[in-house]
C-alpha cells in the first residue's frame, strides 16, 4: 500500500501483487501525476480498477487526452491521461484506416467514440476500431507539445516519445528509459530522460550511459558454426524449445550471468521459453541493486529471465517446507549442527528481505517443467561459518568452514530430492563457488585453495543424487573479473565465464544437443589478444567475446 494525497483527501491505495509489479508501476504513474483542479477519488478509483489498467495500456503522458495521439497504431497502447471523471482512464480507440472522428482526430476516448460521455459527442462507432489490440510501439516517435521526457514514469511508454518541449537542447530529443531497477541521477527518481541529457551531451549533465536502458532488443545474431559443437541423444535437440531455471542468492540477483545465458542460448538457435512461476521471491532479471552494463546488454536486458535470487540466503532457506521443525530458540538440526531458521545474511531478519521462506515443495513444483535446474545457492553457508558463526550456528559449538559443507550437502540434497519427486528425470546442476576477491577487482589467490576444497567437498556430497552434476568455475588470475558496484560479485567478464561454463555443463550432460565450442582453460582464459584468437579460444577467454558480426572482439568489465 501507499498513501495518496488529493488536496485535503487522503486514501490508502493497495498495490498489486509482486507478479503484477509492472502493472503496479503503471498505477503509480497514474496517481502520481501533477495535481489538477477537479480530480476526485472516485475518478482515480475508476482508473485503478478499469480493465484497461490491467491489459498493458498506460495513460497518455502529461495528463493529456487520447485526441492528442496522432498515430492510430499507437492509440491502442494508451488510456486517456486527463484527471477528469468522464474521460480519465477511458481506453483510447483509433479510427478505422483512412477515417477520422468528428473534429479530425484519429484517436479518442472509448465513451466519446460511442457517444456515451454525456457531452457533445455522438455515436461514431461506425468510424471507431473498437476491437483494436494493444499495438506495438509506433514506427515514428510521438510528440506531445510541452510534455517532457522526464514527466514520463513508465519505461515502456518512454520509448514511444520524443521530448515535447519547444526549446533547445531538449526539444525533439528521443526519450530514453533507464535500465530495470535503475533511476537516472537527479530529482524524483526519473526513469525517462532526453537522450542527450542521459548521455551527458547537453545541459552540462554527467554521462549516465551506465544507467540508460534499451527500447528493443536487436535482431539475434546467430553464432557461426565454428563456434558450436553438436551431439546426438540429448534432451533438447538443436534449435528446440528450452527452459532453464536458476535458484541462487545475491549471485543471481546482483549479477547478469542468468541473462547472458539466455542471450547465448538464443544465439545458439534455441527457442528459449522462460515462463513465470508461483515461486515466492521470483524476479524477471537482476533485482535489488544496479548491476554492470555489459557490452552485449542490449541482447538480454529487454528479455525476461525469471530466477530466484535471494540476497544473503543459505541453502537451508530453499530446503524446508516451513519453520515448524524449529525449536523455541529458532534453531533446527542439520547434519548434526544447530542452524538458525532465519533466512538472510548472518541469519538476521533485517537482511532477509520481504520473503520469509520459500517452501521447497513450491520451488519444486515451479521448476518441474524445466529442462534443467541450476542451484547456485550455497556460497553463504561457508561465509556464515567464517564471518558470523554464532549468529547462524548458535552460542555453543559451531562448524568451521569445511564442516559447514555437511550442512550444505544435506540442504542441497533435500532440495534436489524435492525436485526429483516432482520430476524424476530432471537434470540438476549445482554451481560451484567462484573464487574470493582481493583488491576489489581480482581473484584472491591466498584463499583459492580453501575455495577449491569447499567445492570438492560439496561435489562429493551432492553427486550421490541421480542426475545431479557439480559445475566447477575457474576465474583467471590477475584479470579484472569483479564488480566495483557490488563488491565480491562477478562483473560482466566473470558472468560471461559463469554463463558459458553452465552452458558447457548442459552440453556435457546431454541436456542440449548443441553447445559452445570452448578452448582450453589454461591456454585461453586470460587471453586478451582477441583479434588473434580462434572462436573457441575467444569464447573461453574472460576478456573476449564473439560479437554480433561473428568475429572475436574485446569484452570489458562493463559500465559501472
Amino acid at each position: 500500500r501507499f498513501d495518496l494525497d488529493i488536496g485535503a483527501a487522503r486514501a490508502r491505495v493497495p498495490l498489486l501483487p509482486p507478479k503484477n509489479r509492472a502493472h503496479s508501476t503503471r498505477l503509480i504513474m497514474m496517481v502520481a501525476a501533477p495535481r489538477r483542479k477537479g480530480v476526485t477519488l472516485a475518478a482515480l478509483a475508476a482508473v485503478a480498477t478499469s480493465s484497461s489498467a490491467l491489459a498493458g495500456r498506460v495513460p497518455v503522458p502529461g495528463g493529456r487526452g487520447c485526441y492528442e495521439i496522432n498515430d492510430p497504431g499507437a492509440c491502442c497502447s494508451f488510456t486517456d491521461g486527463r484527471n477528469d471523471p468522464t474521460y480519465g482512464g477511458q481506453d483510447c480507440v483509433a479510427a478505422k484506416d483512412g477515417m477520422s472522428f468528428q473534429g479530425g482526430a484519429t484517436c479518442q476516448p472509448r465513451c466519446w467514440a460511442l457517444g456515451e460521455c454525456n457531452r457533445d459527442s455522438s455515436d461514431q462507432s461506425a468510424i471507431a476500431n473498437l476491437t483494436c489490440p494493444v499495438a506495438p510501439a509506433p514506427a515514428a516517435r510521438l510528440v506531445l507539445p510541452g510534455v517532457s521526457c522526464t514527466s514520463i514514469q513508465d519505461r515502456g511508454t518512454c520509448c514511444q516519445f520524443s521530448d515535447g518541449r519547444a526549446s533547445a537542447p531538449f526539444g525533439g530529443q528521443e526519450c530514453v528509459p533507464t535500465r530495470p531497477y535503475t533511476h537516472f541521477q537527479g530529482r524524483g527518481g526519473m526513469v525517462c530522460a532526453p537522450r542527450c541529457w542521459a548521455e551527458g551531451a547537453c545541459a552540462g549533465a554527467p554521462d549516465q550511459s551506465a544507467r540508460m536502458g534499451f527500447c528493443r532488443a536487436p535482431e539475434v545474431s546467430r553464432l557461426p558454426d565454428a563456434a558450436l559443437s553438436t551431439q546426438e541423444d540429448a534432451r533438447v535437440p538443436v534449435g528446440g524449445r528450452l527452459r532453464f531455471y536458476i535458484v541462487g542468492s545475491s549471485n543471481a540477483a546482483w549479477q547478469t550471468w542468468p541473462d547472458q545465458m539466455h542471450a547465448m542460448l538464443r544465439r545458439m538457435g534455441y527457442e528459449v521459453e522462460l515462463p513465470d512461476t508461483d515461486i515466492p521471491g521470483e524476479a524477471p532479471g537482476p533485482v535489488g541493486r544496479r548491476v554492470p552494463k555489459c557490452m552485449d546488454a542490449a541482447s538480454y536486458e529487454t528479455l525476461r529471465t525469471p530466477r530466484l535470487g535471494m540476497q544473503g540466503w543459505s541453502t537451508w532457506g530453499f530446503a524446508y517446507e516451513s519453520d515448524e521443525d524449529c525449536d523455541a530458540e529458532g534453531f533446527r538440526r542439520i547434519a548434526g549442527w544447530k542452524v538458525r531458521c532465519m533466512n538472510g545474511w548472518a541469519c538476521k531478519k533485517k537482511w532477509r528481505g520481504p520473503i520469509e521462506f520459500v517452501p521447497v515443495s513450491t520451488l519444486a513444483k515451479g521448476v518441474k517443467d524445466a529442462d534443467v535446474v541450476i542451484l547456485a545457492n550455497f556460497v553463504n553457508d561457508g561465509r556464515n561459518a567464517l564471518y558470523c558463526p554464532h549468529e547462524c550456528y548458535g552460542a555453543d559449538e559451531v562448524p568451521d568452514v569445511m564442516q559447514s559443507t555437511d550442512i550444505t550437502g544435506a540442504s542441497l540434497r533435500r532440495t534436489i530430492q524435492a525436485i526429483h519427486k516432482e520430476n524424476p528425470r530432471m537434470p540438476v546442476l549445482v554451481l560451484g563457488k567462484y573464487a574470493d576477491n582481493k583488491n576489489i577487482l581480482y581473484v584472491n589467490d591466498d584463499t583459492l585453495a580453501r575455495s577449491n576444497a569447499i567445492n570438492a567437498a560439496v561435489k562429493e556430497k551432492v553427486e550421490v543424487e541421480p542426475l545431479t552434476h557439480f559445475v566447477n568455475l575457474t576465474f583467471p588470475l590477475g584479470v579484472n573479473v569483479f564488480q566495483t558496484l557490488n563488491t565480491g560479485h562477478a562483473n560482466c567478464r566473470g558472468d560471461k565465464i559463469i554463463a558459458s561454463t553452465v552452458i558447457d555443463a548442459m552440453f556435457r550432460h546431454k541436456v542440449i544437443a548443441q553447445g559452445l565450442r570452448l578452448g582450453d582453460e589454461d591456454a585461453c582464459l586470460a587471453r586478451a589478444d582477441c583479434d588473434a584468437l580462434s572462436l573457441d579460444c575467444c569464447q573461453r577467454s574472460a576478456l573476449c567475446y564473439v560479437g554480433p558480426d561473428g568475429t572475436c572482439a574485446g569484452y570489458t568489465p562493463g559500465l559501472q
